[in-house]
């Protein structure tokens, strides 16, 4: 009896779904009105006091002088911010938004939009694998320097490597061969990783995901 009770706990818990960890994605309030409504058409969240665990960060580009607008950060610079927050084990990320001139908001500049919105969509498009997926050993040697988080998903791994660094990494490309990248042009590592040298490398302050099978 007690052996068919163990059996019974071994099949429901490995029949039970994978455990969930909320992760949202959006913008820290107060917002404008318009602001608010076009987030929530694009499934981004809005909240005053982001959830404990989540990452705030800033979508201002430094600079700005004390009562004059704040411009937005260009989309490679707020990638790195939401991709980092993410590798560290965040819990969400939210970008405090640029102040605009008065009677205006961000969508009147599309392009200071685009970029915090293109950030947090790439997020949003992992959400599955950060909220549902289970924690994993990085499957391949990490440089020094270079930081990585992988996770299981679905029958996958996923790899998200971040170079938080101002210098280049070098990293071994043909490790990377069987991996898909994820958000580029192009999916093979090879061809996405920058030249240095004769080797490939993991450019200052950038990102790349990973999608692989299991073998």
């Amino acid at each position: 009896m007690k052996l068919a009770a163990l059996l019974t706990v071994i099949l429901v818990a490995a029949c039970s779904p994978e455990p969930r960890r909320a992760f949202p994605v959006g913008f820290q309030g107060p917002v404008a009105s318009r602001v608010a409504a076009e987030a929530a058409r694009l499934g981004l969240t809005v909240s005053d006091q982001p959830p404990a665990g989540a990452a705030i960060e800033t979508a201002a580009a430094p600079g700005a002088k004390a009562g004059e607008p704040e411009v937005a950060a260009d989309w490679a610079t707020l990638r790195f911010l939401a991709a980092r927050a993410a590798v560290k084990g965040a819990g969400g990320v939210f970008f405090r938004l640029p102040s605009a001139p008065e009677g205006r908001d961000l969508l009147d500049y599309l392009e200071e939009w685009q970029a915090p919105v293109r950030a947090l969509r790439e997020l949003q498009a992992m959400r599955p694998i950060l909220e549902g997926g289970l924690q994993a050993a990085i499957p391949f040697v990490v440089p020094p320097g270079v930081e990585a988080r992988a996770w299981s998903y679905q029958g996958r791994q996923y790899v998200l490597l971040v170079n938080p660094s101002a210098e280049a990494v070098h990293i071994d490309a043909e490790n990377l061969a069987q991996w898909r990248v994820l958000f580029e042009v192009r999916s093979d590592a090879r061809h996405v990783l920058s030249p240095c040298g004769s080797n490939r490398c993991l450019p200052g302050r950038s990102v790349l995901w990973l999608e692989g099978r299991f073998w």
